[in-house]
């Protein structure tokens, strides 16, 4: 998609972070924005200091987990703008903390509604718009979370990885129907937002202070390890901008995919050689027979 004056974007969790620097990337090309977060005096700050730039922005409080809301927030956009041409599904929250088997159900409950649901909603409600005008993009943010996992994030880690899949799905969906509105899926590593940034301070916090915040058991080494990892994450930290002007190069592209780190390169290539020799050990270079009824 090219990224040009007078289109209209959406952006969820557009208050801070990766949201605000996705906005600001598109208002440096030209591009109207509608806001759109949970967060009232953020959202409201941020609103201010973009028109201040004599930007056209239109801020909306919404919850992403409230489907209503969510189309309530397309209806505002094209009352006001008159156009969509773009979704960002940003909005996302931390969760997890312990081992799967222990973990809390309303914890599921809760990210799975905003991180995975809140991506779900905003296809449903700005799809149609993008499929009545015929041209478009929807981006979803996921995460490095969403093809490499994390212990102790189970439930993170699974409305990431949905959040790729049904970014795959649209965009085979899309492509089978021949509707030309792109898809592009962005898997960041450690972004410097408020979240990262009190992640930072904890594998910093003394023994006792760390020791709080993880799995009762875990070893003293293992408690070490967890820090030395995540210390290793947050040395790779990202601005939001760089991040984002990525993921912006990503969709005038027309990528599926936006891997903005490649510090973690590794972990995403040892899980995918991982699937690739359970698929040769079943013998997909040649041993599969396909059966016909035609005699």
């Amino acid at each position: 998609m090219i990224i040009e004056v007078g289109q209209v974007a959406v952006v969820t969790g557009a208050a801070q972070g990766l949201g605000r620097a996705l906005a600001a990337g598109l208002i440096d090309r030209g591009v109207s924005v509608v806001l759109a977060d949970i967060a009232t005096e953020r959202l409201q700050t941020t609103a201010e200091a973009f028109t201040a730039r004599g930007a056209r922005v239109l801020p909306v409080i919404t919850d992403v987990s409230d489907a209503a809301a969510v189309n309530t927030l397309a209806s505002r956009t094209v009352e006001y703008f008159g156009r969509v041409d773009m979704v960002v599904n940003n909005a996302g929250i931390g969760g997890g903390g312990g081992p799967l088997w222990q973990s809390d159900p309303q914890d599921w409950q809760r990210v799975l509604g905003v991180n995975l649901l809140g991506v779900v909603h905003g296809i449903q409600a700005f799809v149609p718009h993008l499929v009545r005008t015929g041209a478009g993009h929807v981006v979803n943010i996921a995460s490095i979370a969403g093809l490499a996992v994390m212990p102790f994030g189970s439930s993170y880690c699974a409305s990431k990885h949905a959040v790729v899949a049904i970014s795959e799905t649209l965009r085979r969906e899309l492509e089978m129907l021949e509707l030309p509105i792109g898809v592009t899926v962005a898997c960041p590593g450690y972004v410097r937002t408020p979240l990262v940034e009190g992640l930072a301070t904890l594998v910093e916090a003394d023994d006792d202070a760390w020791t709080e915040h993880l799995p009762a058991e875990l070893s003293k080494e293992q408690r070490e390890q967890v820090r030395a990892t995540l210390k290793r994450g947050i040395a790779t930290v990202m601005e939001p901008e760089v991040a984002a002007e990525r993921i912006l190069a990503a969709v005038e592209a027309d990528q599926l995919y936006a891997l903005t780190h490649g510090d973690f390169d590794d972990r995403i290539r040892h899980r995918a050689e991982g699937i690739l020799a359970a698929l040769d050990g079943q013998g997909r270079s040649g041993d599969h027979v396909e059966t016909t009824d035609d005699k």
